[in-house]
């Protein structure tokens, strides 16, 4: 066989597709064929499992070693890995917990995955200068109304209908986690990294409004109209101003226009 024959038939069988490559593996003392490729595909599921333990490790405390391995088996033989790099290896997990039984009877394991995702994703996102207070302090007053904002790469907002930050925050310290609790409706969250290091908070419904407005472009002004529908008229002004400093202070804000 030539090299890219070879190749491909070895990723068949380590896929469990049907494949020739036995012939071309020495068959002899002390590990017939069988047993040398059967230490491949046992390699393959290892390091897919590593590779899924790495991005999901407080999913895995909760599941805990035996049922954590089973997903991991039913993961891979469900999605075979497609990157060039096993760094994106699981980004499907949600889902398939969200589908596949037993997991999916239990839906805020499915949010424990995506909550730990996301995690990643912010701090492997570009970087970008932060605006600092000052430099908004120095605007002109009458600057403010057209004022748009530029928010950091890293930057993710997601909501949770779970009480899945506090099971991660107790599972990542080695301790018992709360019992699974529906919230009476789902709550945003915010996620960033700052000099290195991932932060998340919830957001009330004026944040959350004033950050969405604030990620689609719009002016201060149009801030200001987004969270007026939470506050008394004379309040929002000060409410939107406060948040535009609170981000500054977060490092979230890398650009004005």
């Amino acid at each position: 066989m030539q090299l890219r024959e070879l190749q491909r038939e070895l990723q068949h069988d380590l896929l469990g597709g049907d494949s020739n490559i036995s012939a071309a593996i020495v068959d002899a003392p002390p590990l017939p064929a069988d047993a040398r490729l059967a230490i491949y595909r046992n390699a393959y599921r290892v390091r897919l499992i590593d590779a899924l333990d790495e991005a999901y490790s407080s999913l895995h405390k909760v599941l805990g070693d035996q049922t954590f391995l089973a997903l991991g088996e039913m993961f891979i033989a469900a999605h075979p890995s497609v990157h060039r790099s096993i760094r994106w290896y699981g980004r499907e997990l949600e889902d398939f917990l969200s589908e596949t039984p037993p997991f999916s009877a239990q839906p805020i394991l499915a949010e424990v995955a995506r909550f730990e995702w996301t995690l990643t994703e912010v701090f492997d996102a570009p970087d970008a200068a932060a605006l600092d207070r000052a430099a908004l302090k120095a605007l002109s007053p009458d600057a403010w109304a057209e004022l748009r904002f530029r928010l950091h790469p890293a930057l993710k907002r997601m909501e949770l209908a779970w009480n899945t930050v506090p099971v991660w925050r107790a599972v990542s310290a080695d301790e018992e986690p709360p019992l699974p609790e529906l919230a009476p409706q789902p709550v945003p969250w915010l996620l960033w990294r700052q000099n290195l290091q991932n932060y998340f908070r919830s957001l009330d419904a004026a944040e959350d409004a004033a950050l969405q407005a604030a990620r689609s472009g719009d002016t201060f002004a149009e801030i200001c109209a987004a969270i007026s529908r939470w506050l008394p008229p004379e309040e929002t002004p000060l409410r939107a101003a406060t948040l535009v400093g609170t981000w500054a202070d977060s490092g979230i804000i890398v650009g004005i226009g």
